[in-house]
């Protein structure tokens, strides 16, 4: 077979090529510490390297999302730490008003610094994040949560909350609504609210907690009418009569499931309501509290009525401290789930990386040896090469 000049001289460049190739290819792993360069070196392994870099960075977004959750919530933490500061002054305040030696200007003194409580606390619920976002407006982050009108305090947020992805398969919640935290606080006992008429003139007071059977209570309102001194008739809500009789001060009253117990001396006419808890608010049991202490008493009617006022106060502040307690346990517990999440994020993303690794990652001492081979091949193909193109028969002979 003849073979000629040209294609011995095609089929040689052609072969030096391929192993400068293969040569290039192996140093361009070495200097890159990675065995593969392009998908077409290994489809199915790039096709796995591209899985695992997908569920990587998916993992640390999930980090970085739990870090976002973790600020706004040490931040909810922080803040609530300072509203139980101030209810729990508000209440030193409220029983250190309801001693007989206050006065009038004495108590004056103490609704003033009840007042600067109430504005800080105001402020404390108006809280930004770090992105200027409102931390208790729900879903309305750039709307001011709460602010004073003329009829009291008004909740401009909604009840959202709003949800981070910490791992596929969980999601928490980074806030929440200053509904939930700062409003919709059952007044009195939690279940019984007593609200003594301002017409009264006698002593009788009747304190929420006192009320005794709240368990089988109908939770429907009555009305206990002193129709004597030392008598007594209960109607419903619709008028009708269900209890009558003698009073004794200290004695319970008993209707609707309760036994209802009055202190001090009721006179002819007294009125006393009786009815399920309503809702309030932080801002509001502080505020009545602070305009009863700025009510002047003279007598001691007035001074009966200012009592139930700041029993009902005190009795608000317990509900809202243990509002409080409740949300901040609900932020620890997240907190908790936060942090138990990120570790297992950094468990999984090892696991990911190392099986990236494998894949990957170039074996150095296979490479050296590869790339020593490689280029003694490509030496003595170039030195072969240049002997045979050398010869002739002029030369054989």
């Amino acid at each position: 077979m003849r073979v000629s000049t040209q294609a011995f001289f095609q089929n040689n460049v052609l072969t030096l090529q391929r192993l400068q190739r293969s040569l290039n290819d192996i140093q361009e792993q070495v200097a890159t510490g990675r065995q593969i360069q392009r998908p077409s070196d290994d489809p199915v392994g790039s096709a796995r390297a591209l899985n695992l870099r997908e569920s990587i960075d998916s993992v640390e977004q999930f980090q970085r999302n739990a870090g976002l959750a973790e600020s706004r919530l040490r931040l909810e933490e922080e803040t609530l730490t300072g509203v139980t500061e101030l209810l729990q002054r508000a209440r030193e305040l409220a029983l250190q008003a309801a001693n007989a030696t206050q006065t009038n200007e004495s108590r004056d003194f103490v609704a003033a610094e009840l007042r600067q409580g109430l504005d800080q606390l105001l402020a404390l619920a108006n809280t930004r994040d770090s992105s200027d976002d409102f931390l208790f407006a729900g879903y309305q982050t750039q709307t001011q949560p709460f602010t004073r009108t003329s009829a009291g305090f008004s909740y401009n947020g909604d009840q959202g909350q709003r949800f981070v992805s910490i791992s596929r398969t969980r999601q928490i919640p980074d806030s929440d609504s200053g509904e939930r935290v700062f409003s919709r606080i059952r007044e009195g006992n939690g279940q019984v609210l007593t609200t003594p008429s301002a017409a009264n003139t006698g002593t009788g007071t009747i304190f929420n907690n006192d009320v005794a059977g709240v368990t089988g209570y109908n939770f429907e309102a009555y009305e206990v009418t002193f129709t004597a001194a030392d008598a007594f008739e209960v109607r419903d809500g619709g008028g009708v009569l269900v209890s009558s009789g003698a009073f004794t001060p200290g004695d319970s009253i008993t209707f609707g499931g309760l036994d209802v117990r009055i202190e001090g001396e009721p006179a002819t006419g007294d009125v006393f309501d009786v009815g399920p808890s309503p809702n309030t608010d932080m801002f509001s049991i502080i505020d009545r509290l602070a305009a009863a202490l700025e009510t002047p008493v003279a007598d001691e009617a007035q001074r009966a009525e200012q009592d139930a006022a700041i029993n009902r106060g005190i009795e608000g502040l317990d509900q809202a401290l243990a509002r409080v307690l409740e949300v901040r346990t609900g932020v620890g517990s997240r907190l908790a789930t936060i942090e138990s999440q990120v570790d297992a994020n950094a468990g999984a993303s090892l696991v990911l990386q190392e099986s990236l690794a494998d894949i990957e990652d170039l074996d150095y001492a296979a490479a050296i040896s590869a790339l020593t081979q490689q280029a003694t091949t490509l030496e003595a193909a170039q030195q072969s090469f240049l002997r045979i193109q050398g010869l002739s028969l002029f030369r054989l002979l």
